[in-house]
């Protein structure tokens, strides 16, 4: 019996190495790991973009006194209509009329001395000096005069043109200062609309005699909820970038609608199609979510995206890495429309991994 065992000892450890070698193999076979794609269409590219922007009044005028004094009149409140010459504001007058009173004086004064020089002149009762200096002397209280009139028409603020009182920043028996600002007017009909635009569309701008914005691009705006769209055109625009978002600001013009009303500081959107900017060697941009893009590669500065490749592959594409928006990572790089990218947890990705879409359950 003990030689049986013996005899059978050799087979039962060969059984034991080969089982020992069967489960380290079925270990290694890692299951491929579920990832949520997602496919890069034409619409994704930029070709259309929208910028928020603000509406402005095309005419809009801060209303001041050229002197300083007590406000004793304000004749306006916000919202009001005026016509050209209405009196819009009041300061005290009482140092302007003293002033024209006191000019008045020298100038009957210097008058009636001219006046009798011309006539003891005319007898030889005086020389032609004297004549002179005289009549200088009634020039100069002219003039003196004429500003003191001036200086009184400026104790009245009124409204260069017909519109409508936006603001009115003062308050009644409020000591004012030059050029202080006493109300807003805004002159109805044309509106503006302020948007920025960043540096990296600007670049790819066509040039027109030498000036970087031409008819290339058809500028749309949007009001509030509406999508209805109203056309408008380039006003002006900045040739030095915001020092803080790095981007130009331009100034769209269109007339008044008539069919929804529109205040200054309401919000806009302009819609841009950059399609015609677009050339052979310019690589459109796509809005990828921000857990789409790793630096896991080689370089750690090299931005990458992971392509999927059937079956149960993925390749490293790099990217270069524009602005964070809402609608996503602003990216350029090898990737066309159809491609399919992986959307989450890029960093945990390597090129000899195993991957499976992801396919979401269905309810019951």
């Amino acid at each position: 019996m003990a030689v049986t065992h013996l005899r059978l000892m050799p087979v039962i450890m060969a059984l034991l190495v080969l089982m020992g070698c069967e489960k380290p193999q079925a270990q290694s076979e890692i299951p491929a790991r579920p990832v949520k794609l997602m496919t890069l269409e034409t619409e994704n590219a930029t070709a259309l973009r929208q910028f928020p922007a603000r509406v402005e009044a095309s005419t809009r005028s801060n209303l001041s006194f050229r002197m300083a004094g007590e406000l004793l009149e304000i004749n306006v409140s916000p919202g009001q209509q005026v016509n050209k010459g209405d009196v819009i504001a009041r300061i005290d007058d009482h140092n302007a009329q003293s002033a024209l009173d006191s000019a008045r004086s020298r100038l009957e004064l210097a008058k009636a001395m001219l006046e009798r020089m011309r006539y003891t002149l005319e007898r030889g009762a005086v020389s032609q000096t004297q004549f002179d200096e005289a009549e200088s002397e009634w020039r100069a209280a002219r003039a003196t005069f004429e500003q003191a009139e001036e200086q009184v028409t400026h104790t009245l603020l009124r409204a260069p043109y017909d519109g409508v009182i936006a603001q009115v920043p003062v308050d009644n028996r409020q000591f004012v200062q030059v050029q202080e600002t006493v109300a807003v007017i805004q002159q109805p009909g044309q509106l503006d609309v302020v948007f920025h635009l960043p540096e990296q569309i600007v670049q790819r701008m066509p040039r027109n005699n030498g000036r970087p914005f031409s008819d290339a691009l058809e500028y749309e705006v949007r009001f509030s909820n509406s999508d209805k769209p109203y056309p408008a055109q380039l006003a002006s625009y900045t040739t030095q970038a915001s020092a803080q978002s790095l981007a130009y600001e331009i100034k769209l013009t269109l007339p008044q609608p008539d069919d929804i009303t529109l205040l200054d500081g309401m919000s806009a959107n302009v819609r841009l199609d950059l399609s015609g900017l677009n050339s052979e060697h310019v690589k459109p941009l796509w809005d990828l979510p921000a857990d789409a893009v790793s630096y896991s590669g080689d370089d750690p500065n090299q931005a990458q995206v992971w392509r999927y490749v059937s079956p149960e592959r993925v390749e490293a594409v790099p990217v270069e890495v524009g602005r964070l928006t809402s609608r996503g990572l602003e990216v350029s790089g090898e990737l066309k429309a159809g491609d399919r990218i992986v959307a989450v947890g890029a960093h945990r990705l390597t090129a000899d991994l195993k991957v499976t879409p992801w396919e979401k359950e269905q309810g019951l």
